[in-house]
C-alpha cells in the first residue's frame, strides 16, 4: 500500500508540465483547420510564389444610393506571370455604364518595359530600354530625359527599383518571412524556456467549465508570473529580433527598395526630409541601424515603464482530464501613477514602489474558455475588464465561433463587444459556405447601444475550386447598407469576382507601333501628347461627359 502511494506520487504529473502541456495544446499541429481542408490557402499561397500563375479581378456597380444610373460602371484587372521567362503583364480596364472607357496594358521582362493606352487614343506602345544604361540614355535623350532631370525626376533609381523587385519576386526565400522569423526564435532564443523556469505553478481548486454543449470538471492550477520574469521575457524577446541578421537583411532590402522608387521622385534633400534622416547621403544599411537603434530604445523606455507600473500576473488555469486547456482566468494591476526611468539606485527603487503602492491603481482581469469543436481554437469566448480606482469599467467581449461539417457545410463567426460609460458598441462579421453547392454568404455588421448603424453582406458561388491550386470567388451581391440591413438605406451594391489559377494565357507584349520614350524628340513628343489629347476628348464625347 505504502509502495503503491509512494509510486503514484513519484509518476504524477508536475504540474507546471500540466500546465504548458495545456497552452501547447491550444495551437498543437494536427488539428482540423477547414479553410485548409477546404480551400488550401497556404499550399496556393507557396505556388503562388514559386510557380507561374494568372490573377483576375472584376468590379461593377449595380446601384449607387438608390440611383442606377452609373449601373455597369466598373473596372477590371487581369495579370500574369510567366516565371520561366521572368515576364509579366496586366490588362486594365474601366468601363462608364455599359460604355468601354479605357482598356491599357502593361508588359515586363528583363530588358524592357512597356505600355500601351487604349487604340482609340493612340496607336503608339511606349517602351523603356531597361537592358542598356538609363542614365547614359538619358543624358542622350532629345527631350524627356531634361524634362526628367529638371523635375528631379530619376529614372534609373526607378529601374534600379524595378529590377530589384523583379529579382524578389523570383528569389526561392520570400522577404519577411514571419513564419520562418519564428521557427528560428523558437529555436534560438531562450526567453519562452525562461519563463517557463520562472512562472510558479501550484493545484489549484477544481472547476465546472463549459465544453462543447456540457459541463466538463477540470483540475484547476493557480499560476503566479511575475513582474520580473515578464519584464525579462520582454528584453529577451526584442533582443533577439533585433539581432536577427535575416530580419536585418530583409529590411535593408525594402528600405533599398523604398528608397529607389522615391529617389525616382525626389531630390536627395527631399529624400532626406521625407525619411527624417541626417544626412541624404545615409545609406540603407544605416537608415537600418537608425530604426534598430531608436527601436530598442523605445522598447526599453516602454518596459522601464512596466516595470514600475505593473504587478505580476496570476492565472487560475483548468484543465480536462485528457489534458486540454478548458479555461483560465487571469489578473493583474496596473499604477496610473507617472512612472519614471532614472530610478536605478536600490533608494530611489524602493521610493519608485511606495510611491506606487499608493498611486491609484488600474485593475485588469478577464476569463477565456475554450469550448471545443473540431479544434480547440474553434469556439472560444474571453473577456477583459478594465477597473479604474473610481470604479468605472471599460469591458471588452470577444467570442469566436465555428462549425464544420466535412464535405457538408463550414460556418464561422467572430464578434467583439465594447462597453464604457454607459455606452456599448459590438462588431460582428460571419460566413457560411455551402460545400455541395460552393455558395457562400458572409455578413459583417455594428451595432451602437443595440442599434444597428451598418452592415456589408456578400452572397456569391466559388467556382473551379482545386484546394492549393485554383479559385474563382464570384461576387453575385456586395451591399452597404446605412442602418438596419432589412430596413436601412441601400448605399451601393456591386458584383463582381476575384480569381486565381496556373498560368493558361501566355504573356505577350502590347500591340502597336513602338515610341521609346527617351530616344523621342521633342516634336515626337508634342505629336503623341496632341493625339492622345483629341483621342481621349472623342472617347468621352462619345460617353456623353464632355
Amino acid at each position: 500500500m505504502v509502495g503503491g502511494v509512494a509510486f503514484w506520487q513519484m509518476n504524477k504529473p508536475d504540474p507546471k508540465d500540466v500546465v504548458i502541456d495545456a497552452f501547447k495544446g491550444v495551437v498543437a499541429e494536427g488539428q482540423t483547420n477547414p479553410m485548409e481542408e477546404i480551400f488550401g490557402w497556404k499550399a496556393l499561397g507557396e505556388k503562388l510564389y514559386s510557380d507561374s500563375y494568372q490573377v483576375g479581378m472584376n468590379l461593377t456597380l449595380g446601384e449607387l444610393l438608390g440611383s442606377s444610373e452609373l449601373q455597369g460602371t466598373g473596372f477590371s484587372i487581369n495579370a500574369r506571370e510567366d516565371r520561366s521567362s521572368s515576364t509579366m503583364d496586366m490588362d486594365l480596364g474601366f468601363q462608364y455604364g455599359d460604355i468601354p472607357m479605357f482598356n491599357a496594358k502593361f508588359y515586363l521582362d528583363n530588358s524592357e518595359m512597356a505600355i500601351a493606352l487604349p487604340p482609340d487614343m493612340t496607336n503608339k506602345v511606349f517602351t523603356l530600354n531597361l537592358e542598356e544604361d538609363l542614365n547614359t540614355q538619358i543624358a542622350n535623350s532629345p527631350y524627356l530625359g531634361k524634362s526628367l532631370s529638371d523635375m528631379g525626376m530619376d529614372l534609373q533609381a526607378y529601374a534600379d527599383y524595378m529590377k530589384k523587385a523583379n529579382e524578389l519576386s523570383h528569389s526561392e526565400t520570400p522577404m519577411f518571412d514571419f513564419g520562418a522569423l519564428w521557427d528560428r526564435y523558437k529555436t534560438g532564443s531562450k526567453a519562452v524556456d525562461n519563463l517557463k523556469a520562472a512562472m510558479t505553478v501550484e493545484k489549484g481548486e477544481s472547476k465546472s467549465c463549459p465544453v462543447g454543449d456540457a459541463e466538463v470538471e477540470c483540475d484547476g492550477y493557480d499560476v503566479v508570473l511575475s513582474n520580473a520574469a515578464l519584464v525579462q521575457f520582454f528584453t529577451e524577446t526584442k533582443d533577439f529580433f533585433l539581432a536577427d541578421e535575416t530580419l536585418k537583411k530583409d529590411m535593408i532590402t525594402y528600405l533599398e527598395l523604398v528608397y529607389d522608387l522615391n529617389a525616382s521622385l525626389y531630390g536627395s534633400e527631399e529624400m532626406a526630409q521625407l525619411y527624417g534622416m541626417e544626412s541624404p547621403d545615409m545609406t540603407p544599411e544605416q537608415q537600418q541601424t537608425e530604426l534598430w537603434t531608436s527601436a530598442d530604445e523605445e522598447v526599453e523606455a516602454l518596459l522601464s515603464q512596466l516595470k514600475g507600473a505593473m504587478g505580476d500576473v496570476t492565472l487560475a488555469v483548468y484543465v480536462t482530464d485528457d489534458g486540454k486547456l478548458a479555461s483560465f482566468d487571469y489578473s493583474t494591476e496596473l499604477s496610473l501613477a507617472e512612472q519614471t526611468v532614472e530610478a536605478e539606485t536600490a533608494a530611489a527603487e524602493e521610493e519608485s514602489a511606495a510611491s506606487a503602492e499608493a498611486a491609484d491603481i488600474l485593475k485588469l482581469y478577464g476569463t477565456v474558455n475554450f469550448r471545443g469543436g473540431y479544434s480547440q481554437t474553434a469556439n472560444i469566448e474571453a473577456n477583459l475588464t478594465a477597473e479604474e480606482p473610481s470604479g468605472e469599467k471599460i469591458v471588452i467581449d470577444m467570442a469566436k465561433m465555428g462549425e464544420y461539417e466535412k464535405d457538408k457545410l463550414y460556418q464561422a463567426q467572430l464578434a467583439l463587444q465594447v462597453e464604457a460609460a454607459g455606452e456599448k458598441m459590438l462588431f460582428s462579421m460571419s460566413g457560411e459556405y455551402d460545400i455541395p453547392t460552393a455558395n457562400y454568404t458572409i455578413d459583417a455588421y455594428a451595432e451602437e447601444n443595440d442599434t444597428e448603424v451598418g452592415s456589408i453582406r456578400i452572397d456569391g458561388i466559388m467556382e473551379d475550386l482545386v484546394p492549393g491550386e485554383s479559385f474563382n470567388a464570384v461576387v453575385d451581391s456586395l451591399r452597404v447598407t446605412a442602418g438596419p440591413a432589412d430596413e436601412g438605406m441601400l448605399l451601393a451594391e456591386l458584383s463582381g469576382s476575384y480569381g486565381i489559377k496556373p498560368l493558361e494565357e501566355a504573356v505577350s507584349k502590347p500591340e502597336g507601333e513602338a515610341f521609346d520614350i527617351l530616344a523621342a524628340t521633342e516634336e515626337e513628343w508634342n505629336t503623341v501628347i496632341m493625339e492622345l489629347y483629341m483621342g481621349l476628348t472623342s472617347m468621352l464625347s462619345g460617353a456623353g461627359l464632355s
